[in-house]
């Protein structure tokens, strides 16, 4: 996947012997953050809601956060890195600081992957479908790639920042939309609040578009993983009639955790798609039998990032 070369304006420390939590070093500044006085950070995961946001708070339509903040999976569609290339200059100059945090390498690294099933600590992140070869019963992996891609480096991120902790000293701004509402969580740690501005505003995913395009700026895709088990139909046809590098990490990460379940494929294979077939076979598009279809323009559906 080709990587954005955002500017990189903190190192979030990976865990290691020395810092098994993979927290960085805590601040030795006084105390600046309160509940009185957070830390706003958005979440900024460069799909149109949260796209919108930093947009709205960059034009002076809404206050500024301290920090706009993207935890890159390493694994997001082509589109959106070339969309984040684009416009974190423009964001900066108008006054939003951009950072980018990941996890630590193993855990977003495909080759940690191919290890057997007894070797990889981490497990299967991705919440892929499994198979029982025996009965062929379905079912799927729990989800651990929210956490772990994202979250995690983004708490790490806010803890380097603020030092000591106090309830509520850190806001989180969540590019979720009134439509989207079902999403909406209260932060399982006392020092983060999340904070919900387009649900305060009443606005959807097509007022969100619709305010982008008066401005004159661009509608990003989905933001999601080319992998994300959660992809509808429609999603994954268009990703394999496009083609390309989204489309081809996609089936190589299918082939890859095929038998790097419980077993080691002994007992239950893995898949990418709800089928339980290999991604190359379950998707089937009209080029498959030699003709063309009318692209149609279907938004992903699965609302399953960042819960």
């Amino acid at each position: 996947m080709t990587t954005v070369t955002h500017v990189h304006r903190w190192q979030i420390a990976p865990a290691d012997r020395d810092n098994p939590g993979g927290l960085p070093s805590m601040t030795t500044e006084p105390k600046r953050y309160t509940t009185e006085n957070p830390l706003k950070i958005l979440s900024l995961g460069w799909g149109v809601q949260s796209w919108t946001l930093a947009a709205m708070a960059a034009l002076g339509e809404i206050p500024k956060p301290h920090y706009a903040v993207h935890a890159d999976t390493t694994h997001e569609m082509e589109k959106t890195y070339a969309h984040a290339k684009k416009w974190t200059p423009w964001l900066e100059e108008r006054g939003i600081p951009v950072v980018t945090v990941q996890a630590p390498g193993k855990l977003v690294d495909i080759k940690e992957w191919l290890k057997p099933y007894k070797e990889n600590s981490e497990g299967m992140l991705i919440p892929a479908f499994s198979k029982d070869l025996e009965t062929g019963t379905m079912g799927q992996v729990r989800r651990q790639c929210t956490t772990r891609w994202k979250i995690a480096p983004l708490r790490r991120f806010a803890r380097s920042i603020i030092g000591k902790t106090s309830e509520s000293c850190v806001e989180m701004w969540m590019g979720i939309s009134l439509d989207e509402w079902h999403r909406m969580r209260t932060a399982d740690v006392q020092y983060i609040k999340n904070v919900y501005p387009l649900v305060d505003q009443r606005l959807n995913r097509a007022h969100c578009v619709a305010w982008l395009e008066e401005h004159g700026l661009d509608v990003p895709p989905k933001s999601a993983c080319t992998f994300c088990p959660f992809h509808n139909k429609g999603h994954w046809k268009r990703m394999k009639q496009a083609g390309g590098p989204d489309w081809d990490e996609a089936t190589a990460v299918d082939d890859v955790i095929r038998n790097k379940g419980k077993g080691d494929g002994t007992a239950f294979q893995l898949f990418i798609h709800a089928s339980g077939l290999p991604l190359e076979e379950a998707v089937r598009i009209p080029e498959d039998y030699g003709a063309k279809q009318m692209e149609m323009e279907m938004p992903c559906d699965s609302g399953h990032c960042f819960v």
